[in-house]
């Protein structure tokens, strides 16, 4: 996450907007996905599937505060905040997300058999978050799994390490690149420069 590519990203952008409202809706959808059936197209070409949680070797479970930014399609930035709890291990990967009155707005949950989307504000039948989560993989998995899932489907990945924890990711699709991850610390930085909307994450509670 040449019409089947441009509508994730599309959507995905979407989504981000949506996440910037502070709305508090009484109704709920929901969406179930098969793993390994919604591919995510991080290029015009070129699509990877999520990999599965058993790549996980860590385990998550904590607050995280989201900061990013996005170009809609009249050319203008949009911009995004809120909070999230994310919970990752070998058996599961789930986001909630939080309006700023601390209300879930969204919640997405991927396990060996299912991928569970739902909110009280988005119309999760059009939005793809396999997407989300495909770029969480991106900050978090291993980098070993997620270079060979890449290199399968044609991709350059690649990772420089610093100290600790500290790394800088990049994927490419020949000569063009599509993404940067970097981590420093307890910061994390994702800019999809093909699709052109940006991440920044905090890890843990924002005194």
């Amino acid at each position: 996450m040449a019409g089947s590519f441009k509508s994730p990203g599309c959507k995905i952008r979407h989504l981000l907007g949506l996440l910037a409202c502070a709305l508090l809706l009484v109704g709920c959808s929901r969406s179930n996905v098969k793993p390994g059936t919604a591919p995510v197209y991080y290029s015009d070409a070129r699509s990877v599937a999520l990999l599965p949680t058993t790549a996980m070797t860590e385990k998550l479970d904590m607050p995280q505060h989201l900061r990013g930014e996005f170009t809609q399609q009249d050319g203008s930035l949009k911009s995004f905040e809120g909070d999230s709890w994310v919970r990752a291990n070998d058996s599961v990967l789930s986001i909630m997300l939080f309006s700023g009155f601390g209300t879930t707005i969204a919640e997405i949950t991927y396990g060996k058999d299912s991928l569970h989307f739902e909110s009280s504000v988005m119309d999760v039948e059009k939005m793809k978050a396999e997407y989300v989560l495909a770029d969480f993989q991106v900050c978090f998995y291993p980098y070993d799994a997620l270079k060979k899932n890449f290199e399968a489907a044609g991709f350059a990945f690649e990772e420089a390490r610093g100290t600790a924890h500290d790394f800088v990711r990049t994927l490419k699709d020949g000569n063009t690149l599509v993404l940067t991850a970097q981590r420093k610390g307890k910061e994390i930085t994702l800019v999809n420069s093909l699709r052109h909307y940006s991440y920044h994450i905090t890890l843990g509670e924002v005194q």
